[in-house]
């Protein structure tokens, strides 16, 4: 475990790790109301008496796990529903409870995801994954809770398995879960598991692309620094407000993208937000006016998104001595790029699934 939290300090800041810790989180999460606050409290008290006594493989009392599910979920902004089933995707396959007894005491809704994330027979097998994606067609909040709470947080703690265990799940995991965070468009989601998948399955790989992005990080965050504080006060003088952030690829990414003949365009990158469409295209002349554009990068992404709602202008520039693509977009988009079909949770649940994501869902299954 303290290598994982060695090289995962995010994660580690993203789940509570116990009781007190979840009951702080649940009220500071903008997205409840008081009465769907009430229900998630009466599910955490519902999965603390069923899992009582049971352990988890590193010792710890079972409802950990369930807790560190549902915080991630709601930390990801997910509706009380999803986070509640969080709490609850375990009771059907390792307790007494039943579906009806669920049903019963929460509705019909939260039921029909906890049962749409229980297993059939042993953790990894073909008849679980088709369970998965064809309930998912109707309620992808199912593969919320599964791969967004459930997978993500046995993939950080994975080091109480033994190595065979960890290969099998991590393997997994790379073959499955991460093509459907991508297909969702959960592109944080995917980052980190994909991440947690080399760490496991090429640890000495790992190692040595952590430790390449953070001299890469060295080398150039003053560059990306410099180049998104010259844009904001180039922007400001029209009157145009701009946040940015800037990052160096993922370990994971950069280990997928060395196998394509071609570099990596965006190894670096710096994301730029605004407050609407109009101001992204202001604010691309103005890139490309204090750099050199690197001819055919630029892509936009705001007119024809992705098949998978991603939105942005994206352009790959010149600055200094860096190759860097700059990513232009509002808020909404931000959050839609980040969370994918669960960043809009006005939006019937159903009718999140593009008909090309469900193509893409279906193509998964017959792998």
């Amino acid at each position: 475990m303290d290598n994982t939290k060695k090289y995962f300090k995010k994660l580690d800041t993203l789940f509570s790790k116990n009781e007190g810790e979840f009951l702080k989180l649940i009220p500071t999460c903008k997205q409840f109301n008081k009465e769907q606050i009430k229900i998630i409290y009466e599910a955490f008290y519902k999965a603390s008496e069923l899992h009582e006594g049971q352990k988890r493989k590193n010792g710890k009392p079972y409802i950990t796990h369930p807790i560190g599910v549902a915080s991630i979920l709601a930390n990801f902004g997910l509706d009380y529903e999803t986070v509640t089933a969080g709490l609850l995707h375990d009771t059907i396959e390792d307790t007494s409870y039943t579906l009806a007894d669920c049903e019963q005491d929460f509705g019909c809704a939260i039921t029909k995801i906890v049962d749409g994330v229980t297993k059939i027979g042993n953790d990894v097998n073909v008849e679980t994954h088709e369970k998965i994606l064809e309930a998912s067609k109707e309620e992808p909040r199912i593969i919320a809770v599964k791969a967004a709470g459930d997978r993500l947080h046995n993939m950080y703690t994975l080091d109480a398995l033994n190595s065979s265990k960890q290969i099998e799940i991590a393997t997994e995991t790379k073959e499955f879960y991460v093509p459907i965070a991508k297909i969702l468009g959960m592109y944080l989601l995917k980052d980190e598991l994909q991440d947690l998948c080399l760490y496991y399955l090429d640890r000495n790989n790992f190692i040595n692309l952590y430790e390449l992005r953070k001299e890469l990080k060295l080398k150039y965050n003053k560059t990306l620094d410099e180049l998104g504080s010259k844009t904001q006060e180039l922007l400001s003088k029209q009157g145009i407000p701009m946040s940015y952030n800037y990052r160096v690829k993922n370990v994971g990414g950069i280990y997928e993208e060395q196998k394509k003949p071609s570099d990596i365009s965006d190894l670096l990158a710096i994301k730029m937000v605004l407050f609407d469409k109009y101001d992204c295209y202001s604010t691309l002349g103005q890139i490309h006016g204090i750099s050199q554009p690197i001819k055919g990068s630029f892509q936009d992404f705001i007119a024809t998104p992705k098949n998978n709602g991603y939105r942005s202008l994206n352009t790959n520039v010149m600055y200094k001595d860096a190759n860097i693509q700059v990513r232009m977009r509002t808020n909404d988009m931000q959050k839609t790029n980040d969370l994918g079909i669960f960043s809009d949770l006005n939006q019937d649940a159903k009718d999140r699934l593009s008909d090309d994501m469900r193509k893409n869902l279906s193509n998964l299954s017959k792998k």
